[in-house]
């Protein structure tokens, strides 16, 4: 008796991502005129005597949500439960272009990572937040493991808000070069002598943040490798697969004697106070003070002046994100955005905290009440407009206001420079309308100067 074996083999069924559908996800999120915005606000190049190069001029966070035509729900991408571990994000600068991330022009100055920008002596650094690593012309990833799973289908959905945020810093530069590129999409450069505030209207993007897994890879020719240069490949752009992040629109450029932050007092520290002296309306008060050096001219009528109006320098104290969102919570934040009370940084979620407990903030020398800032960004330009002025947190430095000039000797002198010294009150109360929990009390602000 003979036994015949029979061996059939059929195709496997191998995993493949796939790119949502351009109806629902539209190429705009990667074009020029898409790109999600770094809303900088205005940036000022003040005298290089107190803004030498190596300074940072500020800093934003942008997420693929923002960009154009698609919003935190849109679906990207679909795959496979079994291509969870293989799929990535990744990200570069606009590594071709001359003023979009093809060269990095910070490194004399102190600088990693900056790259030139539209703006002469202004570059500009990415940071892929999720992962910390810093954006270059070369490619680089980061696992994906945020997604939502339809179980039904057992596929991954992965949407736009699962993609990490980009966050950029732009710093002052000695260089001041046109510079090269493999493309030069915006030609020129805007006049960086002027006073008023000229905008940044090159549509280049800065950066771009991809997606890699099965069936979107280099072998398929739609995704770059990792350490590929961008300025000599982009397969991404061609498959359509990815999000533009820019500063087009979202930044102004001017040239005005400003001030910068010099000494502040690092920390206050109220004395104890009890839950029961709180509900009787006693509070603790400190007194601090913040140092600003300051180029000759700031305190003279505009545009060398200091104040709340365009083209003017003000001062403010921001609050950290945590006790922002609180504040909002909480009903804090007026119409202009401004901050009534410093909350702790995790209240509400860290137990150890106190709630019902916050922070004011006055002016030690009128005791006037003042606004924190939920936002260092000022200014309105083209589509998007900005709270400015006390309302919102911005106060007057002024120039009267304990000045120090320099020493003739001191070299600073030669620039014509002075120091303003503001005295401040921070006030431990109870909040309006809350009860009090006992706990600890810890609040992060930063202090902002900024050119409106």
């Amino acid at each position: 008796m003979t036994l015949s074996l029979w061996l059939l083999l059929a195709p496997t069924a191998e995993a493949i991502c796939k790119r949502n559908n351009r109806a629902a996800y539209p190429f705009a999120p990667l074009s020029d005129g898409g790109s999600a915005q770094f809303w900088f606000g205005r940036i000022n190049l003040a005298s290089t005597a107190i803004q030498p190069p190596g300074s940072i001029l500020g800093s934003a966070v942008a997420s693929a949500a923002e960009a154009a035509g698609i919003n935190g729900d849109t679906l990207l991408w679909t795959c496979d439960l079994a291509d969870a571990d293989q799929i990535y994000e990744v990200f570069s600068t606009n590594g071709d272009d001359r003023v979009g991330g093809y060269a990095e022009i910070g490194i004399k100055d102190g600088l990693h990572g900056f790259y030139r920008t539209w703006f002469p002596g202004v570059a500009i650094r990415l940071t892929h937040l999720r992962s910390g690593k810093i954006l270059s012309r070369y490619y680089q990833s980061s696992k994906l493991d945020t997604y939502d799973v339809d179980q039904a289908t057992r596929k991954i959905l992965i949407r736009a808000r699962h993609l990490s945020p980009i966050k950029a810093e732009v710093a002052r530069v000695s260089d001041l070069t046109p510079g090269t590129g493999t493309s030069n999409w915006c030609s020129g450069a805007p006049d960086n002598t002027r006073w008023a505030a000229v905008a940044y209207e090159c549509t280049q993007p800065n950066g771009y943040l991809m997606l890699r897994g099965p069936g979107y890879n280099r072998a398929s020719g739609d995704m770059d490798d990792d350490g590929e240069d961008h300025a000599y490949r982009y397969l991404f752009f061609g498959a359509a697969n990815g999000i533009a992040f820019g500063m087009r629109m979202g930044a102004t450029l001017s040239v005005l004697p400003s001030c910068v932050v010099q000494n502040v007092t690092p920390e206050v520290v109220f004395p104890p106070i009890s839950e029961t002296e709180l509900n009787l309306g006693q509070t603790r008060q400190v007194e601090f003070t913040l140092s600003f050096r300051c180029d000759e001219g700031i305190g003279s009528k505009p545009p060398f002046a200091a104040g709340t109006d365009d083209n003017q320098t003000a001062f403010g104290l921001q609050v950290s994100p945590g006790a922002l969102a609180a504040a909002r919570l909480l009903g804090y934040v007026n119409q202009s955005q401004g901050v009534r009370y410093l909350l702790s940084d995790n209240y509400g979620t860290d137990p150890s905290l106190a709630t019902g407990v916050g922070i004011g903030l006055s002016d030690a020398g009128n005791q006037q009440e003042m606004q924190f800032l939920s936002s260092s960004v000022t200014g309105q330009w083209l589509s998007q407009s900005f709270p400015s002025g006390r309302n919102a947190g911005w106060y007057r430095l002024r120039a009267t206001e304990e000045r120090c000039p320099p020493s003739p000797s001191s070299p600073a002198a030669a620039v014509e420079q002075f120091t303003i010294n503001k005295r401040l009150t921070a006030t431990l109360l109870k909040l309006p309308g809350q009860t009090v929990t006992p706990g600890r009390v810890f609040s992060t602000a930063y202090v902002i100067v900024k050119v409106q």
